[in-house]
């Protein structure tokens, strides 16, 4: 190695203890834990213009993953995979079920279980991947933290992008690196931290919203305002 110029990293001497025991560690850097955050009126709509931007540049030549929901999927998906498509990109498209309550408002917390964890694993990796490959989140936080897990497990991680669309999203669950997935036992007991490399939020898919999920997000930053800021809370109040 010395030879090709090469040295090994975090090299490290080992050293026998007391008991007759030998011991050394290792390690190497991880991958850091930031994110990029785009916010603009209409981008949805513009992604022939934006989309080479939104999508990180090693994703351009590989296959893409756009998973929504079906109340989402209705409301954008076909505008922005056409937006991606005539940008040159390849994506296709997954859908997640949504599921109406007792209130009759639709929700896709049901599907956050390993059923369709494994489904959707099971279609990407059926339809082919590379480690060039994006999976793209389109709907609120309970698809971004589905899609967080996926990429972070395919390949051992590939890229996340999110297209949050719901106040929940846009104040909690897609500006965070925790990724999640409910399990019979507890919500969320199974999950990764995974950073999304871009996250594009158009606040006009909030018009969307029934009050019921436009009060969800506030109240989410109502609480990050009553442990961390009396500025942020008194903007809200």
């Amino acid at each position: 190695m010395a030879a090709l110029g090469l040295t090994q990293p975090l090299i490290t001497e080992g050293k026998t203890d007391a008991k007759g025991l030998y011991r050394n560690t290792f390690a190497r850097a991880a991958r850091p834990l930031d994110s990029k955050i785009m916010v603009s009126n209409g981008i949805f709509a513009n992604m022939s213009r934006f989309g080479r931007s939104v999508i990180p540049e090693k994703c351009h030549e590989a296959s893409n993953y756009l998973v929504t929901d079906e109340v989402c999927d209705g409301l954008f998906a076909d505008t922005l995979l056409t937006g991606f498509r005539a940008a040159g990109l390849s994506v296709s498209k997954l859908v997640v079920p949504s599921v109406a309550d007792e209130s009759g408002e639709y929700s896709t917390e049901p599907s956050k279980n390993r059923g369709v964890f494994d489904t959707l694993i099971d279609e990407i990796l059926e339809q082919g991947i590379s480690k060039n490959s994006c999976i793209i989140s389109l709907g609120g936080g309970v698809v971004n933290n589905i899609c967080g897990v996926i990429a972070s497990t395919l390949y051992r991680g590939i890229t996340l992008v999110h297209l949050t669309t719901t106040t929940m999203g846009a104040f909690d669950a897609a500006i965070d690196f925790k990724q999640g997935i409910n399990h019979p036992l507890g919500k969320n007991l199974i999950g990764t931290y995974w950073p999304a490399t871009n996250i594009l939020i158009d606040p006009t898919t909030f018009t969307s919203l029934s009050p019921r999920h436009m009060l969800n997000g506030v109240a989410e930053a109502l609480k990050h305002g009553f442990c961390q800021s009396l500025e942020l809370t008194e903007l809200i109040c």
